[in-house]
């Protein structure tokens, strides 16, 4: 019964919602403890006990991000989330994107390049929200690539009367059977027989949810071996003062 499958479906989220907002608190008193203690305000602090310390800082952290990640979903799901749809220069915000995120690349040594296009049409978007769709995407690609690099860029298609906005790796690709799976909630894929930890497997849901938000579309070409290239496009003249959520 569809009409039950839907009730289950928003209790379920409900209590999600209910659960990841009930952690925040104790969550922000455990990580400013750790934080007291990890600074040596609390006392001298060894070398060993720092280890153990910054692995629970680690993993505070990361249980962090879930939440917020869960939260964020939960609200773009259901229609409350608010944008602040404002007039912005795409390249500006790609440029914000690659400096930010060069260092992280750099750790990995990897490069993190950047495809300005010239003379845009002024786009009205949320830049903090669409900030966090090409985050969430330089990140996936971080986190599949070993070597190489990856490139953040925008075409604008004067057919479409829109932005393509992409960013490409020289990762290991997707197989087609784990294509369906790459935008659904709580999905990390596997490579090379591993499964790659550290993420909240939420960050391409919510990028798809916010980028649906704007009028867009957002899909994934790869092949085997040779890559992964994830697209959204952001059409000009359908963006309005409000976004479709």
């Amino acid at each position: 019964d569809i009409t039950e499958l839907k009730k289950v479906e928003s209790l379920k989220n409900e209590f999600i919602g209910t659960v990841s907002h009930e952690l925040r608190t104790p969550l922000t008193a455990l990580k400013e403890s750790i934080g007291i203690v990890l600074d040596g305000s609390a006392g001298e602090v060894n070398e060993e006990q720092k280890d153990f310390l910054d692995t629970a800082k680690r993993n505070v952290d990361r249980l962090s991000r879930l939440i917020n990640d869960v939260l964020d979903l939960q609200k773009l799901e259901s229609g409350k989330m608010s944008f602040d749809m404002q007039e912005n220069d795409i390249n500006f915000l790609i440029e914000d994107v690659r400096n930010t995120m060069e260092p992280v690349c750099t750790r990995k040594g990897l490069t993190l390049s950047a495809e300005r296009a010239e003379k845009l049409p002024a786009v009205t978007l949320d830049r903090d929200r669409m900030i966090q769709v090409l985050t969430n995407l330089v990140n996936n690609a971080v986190k599949f690539t070993e070597r190489g690099g990856i490139t953040i860029g925008v075409e604008y298609k004067d057919g479409e009367n829109a932005y393509r906005v992409f960013v490409k790796d020289t990762g290991p690709g997707i197989k087609q059977d784990d294509m369906p799976r790459l935008f659904q909630r709580f999905q990390q894929l596997e490579t090379s027989g591993s499964r790659k930890t550290g993420g909240t497997g939420l960050g391409l849901a919510i990028s798809k949810q916010i980028v649906e938000a704007h009028g867009g579309k957002i899909w994934v070409e790869s092949e085997l071996g040779k890559g992964s290239c994830f697209i959204f496009l952001l059409p000009v003249m359908e963006q309005r003062s409000r976004p479709r959520v």
